[in-house]
Parts: C-alpha cells; sequence; structure tokens
C-alpha cells in the first residue's frame, strides 16, 4: 500500500512539473503547438517504458478502436481547455478549477448513465460546486481582480475539467475490456494525432489559434518537460493502482493543489487570493467525501444502523 501511495504522490508532482513546462512554452508557442509537441515527447517516453516492460506488443491490441477514439476526442478537448487555462490563469486558479472534475464525473453518471449515486457524492456536488462559485466570484467580475482574460481563463477551465471528466467515465467502461497498456498508448497517440491535426489547421488558418511559431530556447526546455513529465506521470499513476485501491489512491490527486500553490509563490510571487484558496479547499472537500464513500456509508450505518443508505 504504502508503495501505491509514494507512486501516487510522485505522479502529482510530475503533472505539477508537466504544467509548469506548458505555461513556461504558453508565454511565446500556441496551444496547438504545445499539445502536439508534449504528446509527441511522452509517446516517446510511453513507448520506451512499454518496450522495457515487455508489454508493448500488447499495447497494440484492441476490441474497441471507437471506444479509444472517442476517449481520445475528449482527452484532447481537455488538454487543450487545461493548457489554455494555464496560460491565462494564475498557476495555482488554474490547478484548482480542473480538480473540480470529479464534481462532473458524479453529475455524468447520476444524470445521463443513470448510475446509483449514494448521498455522500450528491453532498460531494453541492460542496464542490460551492467551492466554484467562490472561485468564480473572482474571475467573472465580482472580485476587484476581474478582467475579460480573466472570465474566459475561468470558462475554458472549468470546460477543461467537464472534458476530464467525459475522459475518465470513458475510461473505466474501456478498463473492464482492455489493458491499461492500450488504454495508455492510444490516448497518447490520439493526443499526438489530434494536436498534430489542429497544428496544421492552425497554420492553414491562423484565426483558428495564431500562426506557427518556431519554439525558442526556453520554449523548447518547457516543451520537453511537459512530455517527458506528462508521460512520466501517466506510466507512475498507472503503475500506483497495482499496489492500493484506487479510493485510496484518488484522495492523493489533490497533492497537485498543494504543489502548485508552492510553485506559484515561488516560482512566480503570485499568492492566491482568499477567495481561491477557500474554492480550492472546498473543492478538495468534495473530492475527498466523493472517493470515501464506503466509510461514509459505514459511518451512517453505525451512527443510525436502520437507516438505509
Amino acid at each position: 500500500m504504502l508503495k501505491g501511495i509514494l507512486l501516487k504522490t510522485l505522479s502529482t508532482l510530475a503533472f505539477t512539473a508537466m504544467a509548469l513546462g506548458v505555461r513556461a512554452a504558453a508565454s511565446t508557442v500556441p496551444v496547438a503547438e504545445i499539445v502536439f509537441y508534449r504528446s509527441l515527447v511522452a509517446l516517446v517516453v510511453l513507448l520506451g517504458w512499454l518496450g522495457l516492460s515487455a508489454t508493448l506488443s500488447g499495447a497494440w491490441r484492441t476490441k474497441r478502436p471507437l471506444s479509444h477514439l472517442g476517449r481520445g476526442l475528449s482527452g484532447v478537448a481537455g488538454m487543450f481547455c487545461n493548457f489554455t487555462a494555464l496560460a491565462l490563469l494564475p498557476f495555482a486558479d488554474a490547478t484548482a478549477y480542473f480538480y473540480a472534475y470529479p464534481i462532473f464525473v458524479t453529475l455524468i453518471a447520476g444524470l445521463i448513465l443513470r448510475e446509483s449515486v449514494h448521498v455522500s457524492r450528491w453532498l460531494a456536488v453541492l460542496i464542490g460546486f460551492g467551492g466554484v462559485l467562490v472561485m468564480l466570484s473572482e474571475h467573472l467580475g465580482f472580485g476587484a481582480g476581474f478582467d475579460v482574460k480573466m472570465r474566459f481563463g475561468a470558462g475554458v477551465a472549468l470546460i477543461g475539467a467537464l472534458c476530464a471528466a467525459l475522459s475518465i467515465v470513458q475510461t473505466r467502461r474501456l478498463a473492464q475490456l482492455e489493458t491499461t497498456g492500450a488504454i495508455v498508448f492510444y490516448f497518447t497517440c490520439s493526443c499526438a494525432f489530434f494536436g498534430g491535426l489542429m497544428l496544421v489547421a492552425t497554420r492553414l488558418f491562423p484565426a483558428l489559434g495564431g500562426a506557427y511559431v518556431a519554439p525558442d530556447g526556453r520554449a523548447w526546455t518547457g516543451l520537453i518537460v511537459a512530455g517527458v513529465a506528462g508521460g512520466a506521470a501517466q506510466i507512475l499513476a498507472t503503475a500506483s493502482y497495482r499496489y492500493a485501491d484506487a479510493s485510496l489512491l484518488a484522495a492523493f490527486d489533490y497533492l497537485a493543489m498543494v504543489w502548485a500553490l508552492l510553485a506559484s509563490l515561488a516560482l512566480y510571487g503570485e499568492t492566491p487570493s482568499l477567495a481561491v484558496l477557500v474554492g480550492a479547499a472546498a473543492i478538495t472537500v468534495a473530492g475527498l467525501l466523493a472517493v470515501s464513500e464506503r466509510r461514509f456509508q459505514k459511518a451512517i450505518k453505525f451512527v443510525i444502523p436502520n437507516k438505509i443508505v
């Protein structure tokens, strides 16, 4: 169990490093280029890992190509949105919005897929949305720090969280039928393909996202860091589930918020506002409540033995 927790913790650090790389490149390079190069570098890292673990041949095999395509589309859409938010918002703010995705997962599962959702998860949705609204109060014009860029960034970040939730729901279904190697491999390939497609489109039609920009040294460093760290994060997160339950490890995802707050302060001198801190705390509590559903049920049954939950 401890090994699983360690691997998961390292994956949150790697995801934070990826986001820092994205932000470094985003100052000069359009998002389409960042998605493409990040995915291309991550694919190289992933292929190396699959080769060393002797699972490369299994990664090619799939019986659900259309499901992988759907997951890839939602995942790459989320990547575009999240990378755009990182370019527009303070680092900690963009990270906090992204971790609203468990709220959307619960809504999709309960309202669209008609899955049975325990009362604790609906409570988590309410708390989480409260946290999002508190953060939005600063970015949508109700606080002193309002500007148009912040408003657009907040909206894009929430769309990114929704896309991430769609990708996660699809991944859960694929996990019942496909190997982990195949899921990660086809997702990374999809991101590289669609990122490249968007890159070509923006070169032909610059209005879609800006003309191609040849990365300078700083941008190349950010792109390589984003790709290597992103690929490593996927590998570490995947490996962690071999040693501990997913319900336990999900709670450690929120360490990324801690790393983001520290990085914002240390690297950019950005001190999150009270609204952002309160909102991020509420989102974290909501996420922890959602992933601790079984413990919540046991507590309810202990306090009210005859209650049906």
